[in-house]
């Protein structure tokens, strides 16, 4: 008799686990409102402390999400987050007019949000004036079918309230480092070019730096050292310093 509860038991286990769709499936599958709102009670989600933008109405309340019980991988954004990103989505709200807007309806990955407050930019900084920067991912540029941390992140930039959201940094580039030129409306851009193709931004790929200006409200991007520019540079730094080496060594033998 024992035997046959345990079996039971067991059975009914399979049965609820069957019934429940897994979470790597769910973008194949079609759910049902109430299969829906089973998932999403695994997920907590935070609306972060809200960033309150300088000399304007708006006010930024990020959006976070966290699998109950799930805590199994630090995310290289400082995060425990798995497959799941730091910020998804942004809440903008105007507390004048109470209107309110997501940052978008695509499916991105915000690791940081960078707005002008608290003298973070040098006064008279023209590009940040009225604008947000972020770091996003959104292009599954491995092709392993997820939006993660392996994919790379680029330079985007909005209106403070949201609106017109743009990539600057070129795509399929990682971005590694910006700095917004006082005084301008410019930023200078480092990212890692994958040179090998192995879908792996890592040391041996090229750094590229870029010079991207707003003009006409549109980013023009340019490299500061182009290809023949880098060849010039490397074919230098062969005769200064490795010419002679190659020289004695083939003396010595």
């Amino acid at each position: 008799m024992k035997h046959l509860i345990r079996i039971l038991l067991i059975i009914g286990l399979i049965s609820c686990e069957e019934s429940k769709p897994r979470l790597e499936a769910i973008e194949n599958e079609d759910l049902t409102t109430e299969q829906i709102d089973s998932i999403l009670a695994e997920f907590k989600f935070d609306y972060e402390s809200p960033i309150i933008i300088d000399f304007s109405n708006q006010i930024m309340i990020p959006i976070s999400t966290e699998l109950l019980g799930r805590r199994t991988k630090y995310s290289k954004d400082g995060y425990y987050s798995d497959d799941y990103p730091r910020y998804w989505n942004i809440q903008f709200y105007n507390r004048k007019t109470g209107e309110t807007r997501l940052l978008t309806e695509d499916k991105i990955r915000i690791s940081r949000i960078h707005v002008n407050r608290d003298n973070e930019y040098e006064e008279g900084c023209k590009v940040m004036k009225e604008k947000i920067l972020y770091e996003i991912g959104d292009i599954d540029f491995n092709n392993d079918g997820k939006l993660d941390g392996e994919d790379p992140e680029y330079l985007f930039i909005s209106e403070n309230n949201g609106t017109n959201l743009k990539r600057i940094s070129p795509r399929d580039e990682e971005l590694q480092y910006f700095e917004v030129v006082p005084k301008s409306n410019q930023i200078l851009i480092r990212t890692l070019r994958d040179i090998n193709q192995d879908s792996i931004f890592n040391q041996q790929d090229e750094s590229i730096w870029y010079k991207a200006e707003l003009t006409n409200q549109e980013w023009k991007l340019n490299e500061i050292i182009d290809s023949t520019g880098r060849k010039k540079i490397e074919n230098l730094y062969f005769d200064q310093w490795l010419k002679k080496k190659l020289k004695n060594n083939e003396a010595e033998h």
